[in-house]
């Protein structure tokens, strides 16, 4: 597909996101670091409704696989559901936070996380699991700051990069190759 086709494509695609408006507020969050210390709160409370109160109506969150839920609504019900199951005793954990201003109405918050106490289908302690989590939010006229987008990356050690290896996405090294 040529470059000017597929811009148009992608102009075409993005006028099909509707946008509804940011709260006027005032919102729990005072500064962009906040987000993280609260989500982290209310994971660990399992609330996934104080977890909502952190983000916009149309709020985007990509999970770790890549499901991609375009509405706080949708990130409480999906949230929940991991509370009630595989994350019921789980232990959220942040190691280390960056935050960059973006103007004086965005930021941008990096979160390196640690999971702990996640359980498996049959119901048995996974390990610990590590990941990123970059966090965009906005400023409103209030002063107080709304999440707008949440995407999670889990870190696969020792990989480079992901291949699709017999139907399976696998983490992969080019640095030590078998």
């Amino acid at each position: 597909m040529k470059t000017s086709k597929r811009l148009k494509r992608l102009r075409k695609l993005a006028e099909f996101g509707q946008r509804l408006p940011l709260p006027s507020g005032p919102t729990p969050i005072k500064a962009p670091l906040d987000v993280v210390t609260r989500f982290v709160n209310a994971w660990n409370a399992g609330d996934a409704k104080a977890i909502g109160t952190l983000f916009a109506e149309d709020a985007d969150f990509v999970n770790v696989v890549g499901l991609w839920w375009t509405s706080r609504r949708s990130i409480v019900r999906a949230l929940k559901r991991g509370f009630e199951g595989w994350f019921a005793d789980s232990e959220f954990i942040i190691e280390k936070l960056s935050q960059r201003l973006v103007g004086t109405d965005g930021a941008v918050v990096l979160a390196r996380w640690r999971i702990e106490g996640q359980t498996d289908p049959s119901g048995e302690k996974a390990g610990t699991r590590r990941g990123i989590a970059t966090v965009v939010l906005q400023r409103l006229d209030d002063g107080t700051w709304l999440c707008v987008a949440w995407h999670n990356t889990d870190i696969a050690l020792a990989a480079d990069t992901n291949l699709m290896v017999a139907g399976v996405v696998t983490p992969t090294s080019y640095l030590n190759p078998a």
